[in-house]
């Protein structure tokens, strides 16, 4: 296939899903990432993308979806998600939710709690969480994001280093076969990885729409994480590679 039919296909790529991966275009031209970096260096020169960690999106886009556009993708699902997610915590325990929507759905339904403490970096987890009287909530400092809502970098990692958590639930952009938990952002996947570290149980939550995709950092393998809960049985290949590394899987 030619360069000048490569980019053709990436622009629809990107029209269509609105962002592109260089690990996800390599693997289906057959080419080097190398070669995909030119064509998306061409592609920025003509100012029809812009080039990201990772990848691209359309020229004038900003890297992130905003966390308001996003609450509005699967809502059901995410909410049936946290449902079962919510039945994992028990009372007096001390729990950390990242950032997220489907971590903000578990938010909203911690009813019925009289001592439970949460940990989080997102301001609307806080502010979703501190709306039930059993539950404290104790955020972490760092750089405020304004897409995501949320708190990053060294002083959030640092603070994070400080605890240990009875469980953590976590998000993810990606679920794939090969790589595992992926995110398409740096941030997210440094404090994911170092909450993976403090925790005796460490939870994804994330709907089907997850399966399948390529993000732009592998997060973690499937066998650093204790637990996938899911809306939906995920599809073979997927499915096969989390049982082999025994990930506990619960979808309805």
């Amino acid at each position: 296939m030619s360069s000048e039919v490569r980019k053709e296909v990436i622009l629809e790529r990107l029209g269509r899903d609105q962002r592109v991966s260089v690990l996800e275009l390599s693997a289906e031209f057959k080419v080097s990432g190398e070669t995909i970096r030119r064509d998306l260096k061409d592609l920025e020169a003509e100012g029809t993308v812009r080039r990201v960690h990772g990848g691209a999106i359309p020229a004038g886009r900003t890297a992130d979806t905003p966390i308001t556009e996003r609450i509005q993708f699967n809502a059901l699902e995410k909410d049936e998600v946290a449902g079962m997610a919510r039945g994992l915590i028990s009372d007096d325990c001390v729990i950390f939710l990242d950032t997220g929507t489907t971590t903000l759905a578990l938010a909203r339904r911690l009813v019925g709690f009289k001592k439970l403490k949460l940990y989080t970096n997102s301001l609307r987890i806080a502010q979703a969480a501190c709306e039930h009287f059993g539950v404290r909530v104790q955020m972490t400092p760092g750089s405020l994001r304004p897409i995501e809502q949320d708190l990053v970098g060294y002083e959030t990692i640092s603070y994070i280093q400080q605890f240990h958590f009875d469980m953590v639930f976590m998000g993810a952009a990606a679920i794939n076969a090969d790589y595992g938990f992926m995110d398409f952002e740096e941030d997210e996947a440094r404090i994911r990885q170092v909450l993976l570290k403090q925790t005796a149980h460490s939870v994804v939550i994330a709907d089907h729409s997850k399966f399948g995709k390529v993000g732009n950092v592998i997060t973690a393998p499937f066998g650093g994480v204790n637990t996938l809960v899911t809306d939906r049985r995920p599809p073979e290949n997927i499915f096969g590679a989390v049982r082999a590394e025994e990930l506990e899987i619960i979808h309805a």
